[in-house]
């Protein structure tokens, strides 16, 4: 278990290292030079090994002290960070959030989720820019963005949030002269719609309980970059597409579409919230983070 003069003693070590002096380190704790010599030297007692080469005009880190120093600034560091952020968490959030979000999904399960935390939080002051780019978050200002699908390598830092699985679908009309297809051979002779947000939109993957799996390829008659609309062009009869569960559950409920294939399924589209740094979460982030994972959650 590490006492309290354990990490007294490497602040102290630390500021020593920094500031180039035992002196430098003991005005910067607030202590006496003799007593910052102290903490130094029970520091290196307890540890068993000389950590600093003193000198009358400076310190040099030892080998062992080199390796230490490293440690001890990335331990403090955490520290630091865990109390601010404990502070924060008890913080009313207030002042303006700027969201990002995917137009589709926030049409159809961002809304409740928004009137919830507008409702919880009256102090925030929400500006969301719903749309299906792929927005900037350092450059265009965001707080927080909400991303659906798998993330490329990214600085940013992201904490999924939940999955929604792809499900293909058609109208019933769709299929008045057709025969329902099958197998996933079997689509190469029907009309499948196109999300072109995806890096391959005229091809994609299904599987079935057993392990197989199939790439189905297509030349889209129509293709789109809102998944929204796919949906309202398959309810009218125009083709399949395969979409989200968020935006064909209700209709598959009331037999407006119907589940094609439905022993073999897709990938399942991962939800992650974005922020652009490894900093302290503001309050307003990590609240607006928490509820819409409780209601994804709940879906």
């Amino acid at each position: 278990m590490m006492a309290l003069d354990t990490l007294t003693g490497m602040t102290v070590f630390r500021h020593a290292i920094e500031e180039g002096s035992l002196a430098a380190a003991a005005r910067r704790n607030g202590m006496s030079a003799e007593m910052a010599g102290r903490h130094l030297r029970a520091l290196e007692a307890r540890l068993g090994v000389r950590l600093v080469n003193r000198s009358t005009r400076k310190l040099s880190l030892t080998e062992a002290g080199q390796a230490y120093f490293l440690r001890c600034v990335a331990i403090l560091d955490e520290i630091a960070l865990a109390e601010a952020d404990a502070g924060t968490r008890q913080a009313e959030p207030r002042g303006l959030l700027r969201v990002a979000a995917p137009l589709a999904f926030s049409n159809a399960v961002l809304g409740p989720a928004v009137a919830d935390y507008m409702r919880r939080f009256p102090g925030v002051t929400l500006a969301l820019d719903l749309s299906e780019r792929e927005t900037d978050l350092l450059g265009e200002g965001f707080d927080v963005a909400l991303r659906l699908g798998t993330l490329p390598d990214t600085a940013l830092i992201a904490k999924r949030l939940g999955g929604f699985p792809l499900i293909l679908v058609g109208a019933p009309g769709y299929f008045g002269s057709r025969n329902l297809p099958e197998h996933p051979g079997c689509l190469r002779e029907h009309r499948i719609l196109a999300y072109m947000q995806t890096a391959t939109p005229e091809r994609f993957a299904l599987s079935d309980a057993a392990g197989h799996r199939v790439q189905v390829a297509f030349e889209a008659q129509l293709r789109a970059t809102d998944a929204g609309f796919l949906v309202t062009l398959a309810l009218l009869g125009q083709g399949l597409v395969l979409a989200p569960s968020f935006l064909v559950m209700e209709h598959l409920a009331e037999g407006r579409l119907v589940h094609v294939l439905p022993d073999w399924s897709a990938r399942t589209l991962p939800l992650h919230a974005i922020i652009p740094h490894r900093t302290l979460m503001p309050a307003t982030v990590r609240s607006f983070i928490d509820v819409v994972a409780e209601w994804v959650g709940a879906w």
